[in-house]
């Protein structure tokens, strides 16, 4: 067997299973041609690959025609698939399983949910279901791995056999000239005419399914009356947490106890994170070469320093967000957001992409695919990035660490409920985007939204913290590899100046003798950064942001971060390291900064605010713009999303500073 998909409903534990096979032999790309994501690993010399989630072979989204696709290809090459079914809806997936088993593959099912099975007392007799199916099956655990040394064997021994039980032969008043031709068609392009005696033909053939999987799943499972159903158990949770008002409610505070969680939690490997950094400049600043020590002390480590620290509060982010995903949680705010989001021309299934955003905007817009409905597939596109992403997240820690003290008021303080609210501040402007785009599109509204809800389970652990570990790897990866560049030649800009040596000497002169009051807290490299060539780039935008409280050096920074938003942070820790001895941390060294004009802090709450509001609103991403340019085929939404964005984000920051 050199080659093996794995295909299944959404919520059966399919990914669960996918990692358990490959372990971290895995690779993530691209399908030919679309931005969908495909999963790839190796299984000791087998080829796994895990195909999108499937609801039925009459597909609407454009991730479930990938799967469509890959599956049908399948059907030519008479290649294998691996089911995974989901126990607890057992019928329901069995009725996608006979609509593959149509096609003739190769199959081995994999009956998820061994220990919820267990849990609701129900039994499964797994010789009955295969001689019903007359194909290979394990009943597995994909969490824990229970029955997966079977499920290795079969693959190893290749025991993937075509089921016969849902062979076309086995229904009745099937047309014998073509019928399952037709069906066929039906399934690649359900858009063509077809005769009312052909619908007949499909509502009976479906009707006969039903049947005929009820009659299986009734032999198989056996249930104790005297049970108490795991079912009942989600039931009576959803009766509180679907609930309109207190479901809201209960789902606002899980929220501001994670975002409170990403300060709490963080300190302590944050810390440790930051003596490291002190201590690889301070020992970097001993190298002989004196261009190469200065590069690396003042350049690269400050750099990578003032991005990397906020490592442990995007893990933190990631697995907690895994975990309310895991559990079940998150499919619950798809259900009651659902009602609220139609106001905006939206629904529940745009929950998922939209919460995607808070860990990067790129495959948020990427799993739009999912959505049928062309019209909201837009406004979530154009509306996603306002979405607070993790890029945005050492921007807004850092401002909020400048703007209160270090010390924490409990285990719910102000820097907690501040980064709370710029969250919402995010979802509000989404929303508000998302419905302006909806009133405004000339696209078609033409499809409605459905939801099917997994039981509440036990998270899978090992999931749970490589999915975390994962998505921050990427970030650490992604942000690394741009701000090391950036560093690089941030240190170029800031080293060198177009004047002389003598010229330096005479401006710092004139300073001391201008200055009096400020003498003391600006030194000769300070002028000498301010004459550098970055210095230039930073005075030639500050007329522009000077009403927003920004001055030059901040203006050095927000140009580099356009290319990135966390490489804001990066920029502010080299440009505050250049020709600088102070040890301390970053934030320190924002909270100390002078504002020459004023005598104020540069940083005050008014600056640090309108910074913030910049950040929560402008598009500084252009990977980002290039997957909307790539997602709606024209340059030209790609201009209008960074146009709108920018001046929302110019407007808030102005009013803010101005008013504070």
């Amino acid at each position: 067997m050199k080659q093996l998909a794995l295909i299944g409903k959404p919520n059966s534990g399919k990914s669960s299973l996918f990692n358990k096979l490959t372990g971290l032999n895995q690779k993530i790309g691209n399908y030919s041609g679309v931005t969908v994501e495909k999963k790839s690993g190796d299984f000791n010399g087998t080829k796994i690959i895990d195909l999108p989630g499937l609801k039925s072979l009459w597909v609407d989204s454009l991730d479930e025609k990938i799967s469509l696709q890959e599956i049908l290809k399948y059907a030519e090459e008479g290649s294998p698939l691996l089911f995974v079914a989901n126990g607890l809806q057992l019928a329901d997936s069995l009725l996608l399983f006979s609509e593959i088993a149509d096609l003739q593959l190769p199959i081995i099912l994999v009956i998820n949910f061994k220990d919820e099975l267990k849990k609701s007392q129900l039994v499964l007799d797994e010789e009955k279901i295969k001689n019903h199916l007359g194909c290979e099956v394990v009943l597995m655990n994909s969490k824990t791995g229970e029955g997966l040394d079977e499920l290795e064997k079969l693959i190893r021994e290749n025991k993937a056999k075509v089921p016969h039980t849902f062979r076309r032969s086995q229904f009745e008043k099937i047309d014998e000239n073509g019928f399952q031709n037709i069906y066929l068609k039906s399934i690649i392009d359900h858009q063509n005419e077809f005769t009312n005696e052909q619908y007949n033909l499909l509502e009976t053939d479906f009707s006969q399914r039903q049947v005929l999987v009820s009659k299986i799943t009734n032999d198989v499972l056996k249930e104790d009356p005297t049970k108490v159903d795991i079912l009942v158990g989600s039931k009576r949770a959803d009766k509180i947490l679907l609930h309109p008002i207190w479901g809201m409610l209960i789902f606002i505070a899980v929220m501001l106890v994670v975002f409170q969680s990403v300060f709490t939690l963080s300190g302590i490997p944050m810390d440790w994170i930051d003596q490291f950094f002190a201590w690889a400049s301070e020992q970097s600043a001993k190298i002989s070469i004196p261009w190469l020590s200065s590069l690396m002390s003042e350049g690269i480590i400050p750099g990578l320093g003032g991005v990397l620290i906020f490592i442990p509060q995007i893990a933190i982010l990631f697995l907690l967000l895994g975990i309310l995903e895991n559990s079940g949680y998150l499919s619950r705010i798809s259900y009651i957001a659902d009602n609220f989001l139609q106001k905006f021309g939206l629904s529940g299934k745009s929950v998922v992409p939209l919460m995607s955003s808070w860990a990067c905007s790129i495959p948020a817009i990427m799993s739009t695919r999912m959505i049928e409905d062309s019209r909201e597939r837009m406004a979530v596109i154009m509306a996603s990035p306002l979405m607070t992403c993790s890029a945005r997240l050492p921007v807004y820690t850092i401002l909020i660490a400048v703007m209160y003290p270090k010390e924490n008021a409990g285990w719910i303080d102000a820097k907690g409920i501040t980064l709370f609210a710029l969250y919402l501040l995010g979802v509000i402007a989404t929303l508000v985007v998302a419905y302006i785009i909806n009133k405004r599109s000339n696209i078609t509204s033409q499809s409605a939204w459905t939801l099917e809800l997994p039981m509440y389970r036990m998270p899978n652990w090992k999931n749970v913290f490589y999915n975390a570990y994962s998505k921050t790897k990427s970030f650490v990866v992604s942000a690394g590899k741009i701000i090391f560049l950036i560093s690089i030649v941030l240190w170029l800009l800031a080293s060198f100046s177009p004047k002389t040596e003598s010229f330096i000497d005479q401006k710092y002169a004139e300073y001391q003798a201008t200055h009096q009051d400020h003498a003391s807290e600006v030194n000769r490299e300070s002028i000498a950064l301010e004459y550098s060539y970055a210095g230039y780039l930073g005075k030639v935008i500050e007329p522009v942001i000077k009403p927003l409280g920004y001055d030059w050096k901040i203006g050095i920074a927000l140009i580099t971060s356009f290319a990135a938003r966390e490489v804001f942070v990066g920029t502010l820790s080299t440009i505050y390291s250049i020709g600088s001895e102070d040890e301390s941390s970053i934030v320190e060294r924002l909270r100390n900064e002078t504002n020459l004009d004023t005598g104020e802090k540069r940083y005050n709450m008014a600056t640090s605010i309108s910074l913030l509001l910049f950040y929560v609103f402008a598009m500084q991403c252009m990977s980002t713009l290039a997957i909307v340019r790539k997602e709606t085929g024209k340059w030209k939404y790609a201009a209008y999303q960074f146009a709108f964005m920018f001046v929302l984000a110019y407007g808030f920051a102005f009013l803010a500073y101005q008013l504070l």
